[in-house]
């Protein structure tokens, strides 16, 4: 971690310490935030002041230690939240900064032991905290080592041992929320708190008694985050456990992992900055996503959050190239049926070589496979041989299946080019003759190539080739798979049955 700080920041730190010799012969203004530093037996060195946030960790200031000591100060207040010094040989110590102005002193040697704080409410009692809870991992840490190799007889007498200050650290935990009940810190302290799951009623199966404890400690996990307060974000457990909330607590199929994020964006309502940060993540993780299926929280976080006006961070040309993203996913989800090749006036357009009209709802067939694919294309010329042999071993029982059956499939072929000559070529070329081969070629009355609908924006067909798998009813089962691909998806829903 410390080595991507240095890496990252090493630009920063050029161009900075320019400016910090200079300062050095501006008169002394009051600054918005200055914050000193002595470290007893530091070297002449930069020191970094980095700040956490969306499980990264960012540059806010630098400074050059003289001495062991080093001041971090600038024109703009600092935003409140957990901060790192980073200091060379892959050391680093926390702050708090809540307070725009204060000092601290250590030793290079012991660095939280060491640490002492003047005109600083928030860290004199969070290092307070540092050293009580390394005084006990101290003591737990052997014990745990001893476990490994113990008699059942020792491990119990060193469980007892383990839970003794388990119980002294809850004590001492709890006695500090209470006492330091006004300080960051301990919203910091109670957000980490995991939610205490009550007695199982002994009525239930085994079974119903692991979901009441999941569905419980799910429903309760956001309990002790204080979403009113927008430094949390500059923690290193918001993400933390937003992507635990969204990744591990969440089944990954986008219908839950969009309840998920309504129940993350209605909490994060009560801070304009969280919500922000929440509505952005969720929306641009998901928009990048490179598992199947998984656009459909991204149209659903622009339906919901951006197209009614409340991202109103967004400036208005940004906006409207997230929602016209989002219209041209909407319609060829997973799970929705596939857009027909009509016209403006109801009328099917898709015709063979021969001119006659093919519909897609029409293919009678177990499962169709949809693809587009350009006469012209290179990647089609490799791709398309490869999914003609994998569709011919289908049709003639393939042994990766149980049943051995022969599997009802059909391709329907949409070429997505203008010249009939090279598509009739390739056809031949290709071998894909048995397949429904179609084609949108419209000229208008310039004699131009023109389309008789969107049907590349249903589909999204911004490159060839793309296929789609649909199930009878023409749902759209899986898109934009690959050749080896289909085999895997039809075993897996021909063995689920």
């Amino acid at each position: 971690m410390i080595k991507y700080i240095f890496t990252l920041l090493s630009v920063f730190i050029l161009s900075n310490s320019y400016s910090q010799q200079i300062n050095l012969f501006q008169s002394k203004e009051k600054k918005a935030y200055e914050i000193k530093g002595e470290i007893i037996g530091l070297q002449d060195t930069s020191v970094i002041l980095a700040y956490y946030f969306g499980g990264k960790q960012y540059a806010a200031d630098t400074a050059f230690s003289k001495n062991g000591s080093f001041v971090f100060e600038g024109e703009e207040t600092l935003g409140g939240g957990m901060y790192m010094v980073v200091l060379p040989n892959q050391q680093y110590f926390d702050l708090v900064v809540s307070e725009q102005n204060f000092s601290f002193k250590t030793n290079i040697n012991s660095l939280v032991e060491s640490m002492e704080f003047t005109n600083s409410k928030e860290n004199t009692p969070f290092y307070k905290y540092l050293r009580f809870i390394s005084i006990k991992q101290k003591k737990v840490i052997p014990l745990r080592e001893k476990q490994k190799t113990a008699s059942d007889k020792e491990k119990e007498e060193i469980n007892v041992e383990i839970m003794k200050i388990d119980s002294e650290v809850k004590e001492f935990k709890d006695k500090f929320e209470k006492n330091y009940s006004d300080i960051f810190f301990t919203k910091v302290i109670k957000a980490t708190t995991e939610p205490l799951i009550p007695e199982v009623p002994e009525e239930l199966s085994e079974k119903e008694k692991q979901i009441f404890q999941f569905e419980y400690y799910k429903d309760h996990y956001w309990d002790n985050m204080d979403f009113t307060d927008e430094r949390m974000l500059k923690t290193p457990f918001f993400f933390s456990k937003m992507d635990t909330y969204l990744n591990k607590l969440t089944v990954q199929h986008p219908d839950s992992i969009s309840k998920s994020a309504d129940v993350l964006v209605i909490l994060s309502r009560q801070n304009k900055d969280i919500f922000q940060y929440v509505v952005s993540y969720i929306t641009s993780t998901y928009e990048r996503s490179k598992i199947m299926g998984m656009d459909a929280v991204f149209v659903h976080m622009v339906e919901n959050y951006y197209m009614t006006g409340e991202a109103d961070w967004i400036k208005e040309k940004q906006l409207k190239k997230i929602e016209e993203r989002a219209e041209k996913i909407a319609p060829n989800l997973i799970g929705r049926p596939a857009p027909p090749f009509i016209n403006q006036i109801g009328m099917p357009f898709m015709k063979d070589t021969s001119g006659n009209i093919h519909r897609l709802y029409d293919v009678k067939a177990k499962y169709t496979l949809l693809i587009f694919f350009g006469p012209d294309c290179g990647h089609c010329k490799k791709e398309l041989p490869k999914v003609k042999k994998v569709v011919d071993s289908l049709i003639a029982a393939p042994k990766f299946l149980s049943s051995h059956k022969s599997v009802d499939v059909k391709v329907y072929a949409v070429q997505t080019e203008f010249d009939k000559k090279k598509w009739e070529e390739f056809i031949v070329n290709q071998g894909t003759g048995d397949w429904i081969n179609v084609g949108d070629i419209l000229k208008d009355d310039e004699g131009n190539p023109a389309a008789s609908s969107n049907w590349r924006d249903q589909y999204d067909i911004y490159s060839t080739p793309v296929i789609y798998l649909l199930d009878k009813d023409k749902k759209i089962l899986a898109k934009r798979i690959s050749f080896n691909q289909i085999s895997k998806i039809i075993k897996r829903l021909e063995e689920k049955k």
